[in-house]
């Protein structure tokens, strides 16, 4: 898996070179995603539509979530709110979980930062307590730095 994951990497960034559309990329980011890990419940992007107030929904693969999430709100706006990775094993226990996806069980939320404001936030929820693990995470860090 270790090959597949770099073999993405480079796959993601020539995609980058080649389109100048970000939605484009993050829509064929989120379908590598998806192929790693198909289990999982929902994978996408909110991107920031007025900034410091909403992210709105952007390319993902999962059932209809919420058009907007708040700045500061839930997981995502959390994350894009404190421009920190948010690592939630049990959403159960999250103050303001906003729940959109009934079986997930556990989230996290990378922020995009580009020219130094958060331009989206790449959202992946697992059905399993503590089911997406830092190997994942550390991965999806690097997505994410190759999106900047």
């Amino acid at each position: 898996m270790q090959r597949d994951l770099r073999s993405i990497l480079a796959d993601i960034a020539r995609w980058k070179q080649q389109s100048p559309d970000d939605i484009a990329v993050m829509a064929n980011t989120v379908a590598q995603i998806r192929l790693l890990w198909p289990e999982w419940t929902w994978i996408g992007f909110y991107r920031v539509f007025h900034l410091g107030h909403d992210l709105m929904v952007g390319p993902f693969s999962g059932p209809p979530g919420p058009l907007i999430i708040p700045w500061g709100q839930g997981i995502i706006g959390s994350c894009a709110a404190e421009r920190a990775v948010q690592i939630v094993g049990s959403v159960k226990k999250f103050p303001g979980y906003i729940p959109a996806v009934f079986n997930t069980s556990s989230e996290v939320g990378l922020p995009l930062i580009r020219n130094s404001h958060v331009y989206a936030v790449l959202d992946c929820q697992s059905p399993e307590i503590d089911g997406i693990d830092l190997v994942s995470i550390e991965w999806l860090g690097e997505v994410i730095q190759l999106l900047s």
